[in-house]
């Protein structure tokens, strides 16, 4: 039950800090934990996004591009650009 409560909670914050910023660009540096081409998505651990009030946390991400993850390996350090799309959800735009 706690466990439920606690992941609304969070789902709610995203949401809100989504749409509070959704469209802008973030720069974020972070670590590879996995990457997942089948579902477009790359596991960071990423440090805190001063821009956006968000802690340093691991979670994943969608990428813009596919193509982007051909070259990221777990273990790698990346720079990424980041934005949320219409639905809120955030998207890495740019990966260096």
């Amino acid at each position: 039950m706690r466990i439920k409560m606690f992941l609304s909670v969070l789902t709610l914050c995203f949401s809100m800090v989504s749409s509070v910023f959704a469209g802008d660009e973030h720069e974020v540096s972070g670590t590879v934990n996995s990457v997942d081409k089948s579902a477009r998505t790359i596991n960071i651990s990423h440090g805190p996004i001063k821009t956006m009030g968000m802690s340093a946390m691991t979670m994943n991400f969608a990428v813009a591009d596919p193509a982007m993850l051909d070259e990221i390996k777990a273990g790698q350090k990346i720079d990424f650009v980041l934005t949320t799309d219409r639905k809120g959800r955030f998207v890495i735009v740019d990966l260096q």
